[in-house]
């Protein structure tokens, strides 16, 4: 008895619905690649760049609930009564949710240091007929760093009641502290706050997590009385000191429109006189040291009775109770 043997090799039957089944997943390889390697990096790039515009507009929200805190201060100075401290409380949107199974998220870290960004302001003023000297220091930083991983990595800071922008290749202050020239009968009023910030806290994550404040303390002076070769010399140190150099030279420059000089050493300081009628108006600069990437900035604005001397420096120094997180001090007297 004779068995026939089929050979399979000969036997086409079953080729269409396997070619069928790998263009088919081809097709579904092939999308997935589009959807991994070209939507979603898109998709968490929109969604990193909007977190850092959100993020900057909250911290405009801090910086608006002390400034309002400071005016109710000075408003119950003003009318004599007592003023009861309050606490406000502003949402940050610490880092941007992933897309699940395609992308992981993008964490942030929410921190508040209370020693960092030194503000320090020292003058001599007349007080019945005798030189005396005022020296005021603050510091305090609260510091969003979000380091994206498809848009530029930026940190957004509240610092002596500035906000500013930071990112490797530039930083700005993009909400504008209290700080202020007029030109009033050919010499200077200046205005100029503090601000201190107490607390400690850092918290990591892509959830919202509350910054709380509440100004415990509020004082002002206005000083009228100058030595002839009296300066005013604010001095500031943190990392983000270019952006501080900008921003008060850019003031200055508008309100006065004076002409000067510009010095500079390479990468590592910049320096501009103002001068009129061959007298220093004013001077400011920043140095930088390479090993900790701090910046040092330094102004100094000269009293020159005829020229342009100051008639008004007024300084206000506000002091704030910062919380993030669970682990907030509070502070003790």
């Amino acid at each position: 008895m004779r068995v026939l043997i089929r050979d399979f090799r000969s036997d086409e039957r079953a080729v269409a619905s396997t070619i069928g089944t790998v263009m088919a997943l081809l097709v579904f390889l092939t999308f997935l690649s589009v959807i991994v390697n070209q939507y979603v990096p898109i998709w968490m790039k929109d969604s990193e760049a909007s977190h850092m515009n959100t993020a900057l507009g909250q911290f405009g929200g801090v910086k608006g609930d002390i400034d309002l805190q400071m005016l109710a201060a000075q408003a119950s100075a003003d009318a004599g009564t007592f003023h009861i401290p309050v606490t406000t409380a502003t949402a940050i949107n610490r880092g941007v949710d992933g897309v699940p199974i395609f992308s992981s998220p993008t964490p942030g870290t929410l921190e508040l240091s209370p020693d960092a960004g030194a503000f320090t302001v020292a003058f001599d003023y007349m007080l019945q007929g005798v030189r005396k000297q005022a020296t005021d220091q603050a510091s305090g930083a609260i510091v969003l760093t979000a380091s994206n991983r498809y848009y530029t990595p930026q940190r957004i800071v509240y610092e002596n009641g500035g906000v500013i922008r930071y990112q490797t290749d530039g930083q700005f202050v993009r909400v504008h502290p209290t700080f202020s020239v007029h030109v009033t009968n050919n010499s200077l009023d200046i205005s100029f706050a503090l601000v201190s910030l107490y607390g400690k806290g850092i918290v990591t994550g892509t959830t919202t997590e509350m910054v709380s404040t509440e100004l415990f303390a509020f004082d002002r002076q206005d000083y009228t009385s100058f030595p002839s070769n009296a300066t005013v010399l604010l001095t500031h140190t943190s990392a983000y000191g270019l952006s501080w150099y900008r921003f008060f030279n850019q003031t200055l420059s508008d309100t006065l429109k004076l002409g000067g000089t510009y010095t500079k050493i390479g990468a590592l300081s910049e320096t501009f006189t103002a001068i009129t009628g061959g007298k220093t108006v004013y001077q400011v600069g920043w140095t930088l040291d390479p090993r900790t990437q701090i910046y040092t900035v330094r102004l100094t604005v000269n009293n020159n009775p005829g020229v342009m001397g100051i008639s008004y420096f007024r300084l206000q120094h506000a002091q704030v109770q910062v919380g993030i997180g669970d682990a907030t001090q509070q502070v003790q007297f």
